[in-house]
């Protein structure tokens, strides 16, 4: 299924090229609760609001108390206003990616003095968070496969927040608005020998 090519996009309209009966996958009560809260801000907020803003509206109509903040070491200045900002409407929980202080070699992985010998430690992230019985986690810049690792440990469900783009001052999205950007990443791929998908 490729839905970025369609040009009709009929199914915003009601109008599906696919019909399936999908209500049935949100039966569970906590899940219909947040598509009903998601909506309510985006309906009430949209493109009004920011989106730590956000953050704050749909965790409080969905009555959490206690966040956690999964961040990355290069983002502990960022981390900690976030932290201090959401710390006026709920308790906050935050976690370090180099928790526990792993080194790099006890984890098969590689290093180099562009990164440092401890290892990231995103399940254990998950895990502390977990214990501390947190309501909502939010990632904050936690590397790629790093931010999948966590997500899928976490106990509860997962906002990221922001996403790590060393290169892009942690704005993922100017590689596709920015048409140099983008023909330095096409030129790029073809020096290293990386095909493209057909």
């Amino acid at each position: 299924m490729r839905c970025d090519l369609c040009n009709d996009k009929k199914c915003r309209e009601g109008e599906p090229c696919i019909k399936r009966d999908s209500i049935q996958l949100y039966s569970d009560p906590q899940e219909k609760k947040m598509m009903e809260t998601a909506a309510f801000v985006e309906s009430e907020f949209y493109g009004d609001l920011n989106r730590i803003e956000e953050i704050v509206e749909f965790a409080s109509h969905m009555g959490y108390k206690k966040l956690g903040i999964a961040f990355c070491i290069g983002l502990s200045d960022e981390a900690a206003k976030i932290a201090d900002y959401l710390s006026g409407f709920f308790e906050i929980e935050t976690v370090c990616c180099k928790v526990c202080g792993i080194p790099k070699s006890e984890m098969g992985a590689p290093t180099s003095d562009r990164v440092g010998p401890v290892s990231c430690n995103p399940i254990e992230q998950a895990r502390m968070l977990e214990e501390k019985k947190t309501d909502l986690n939010l990632l904050v810049g936690l590397c790629v496969g790093h931010d999948a690792l966590f997500i899928k440990h976490s106990h509860a469900y997962v906002v990221p927040l922001a996403v790590k783009d060393r290169v892009l001052g942690h704005n993922p999205l100017a590689a596709v608005y920015c048409s140099a950007v983008n023909k330095r990443m096409k030129n790029r791929s073809e020096e290293r020998g990386i095909k493209r998908h057909a």
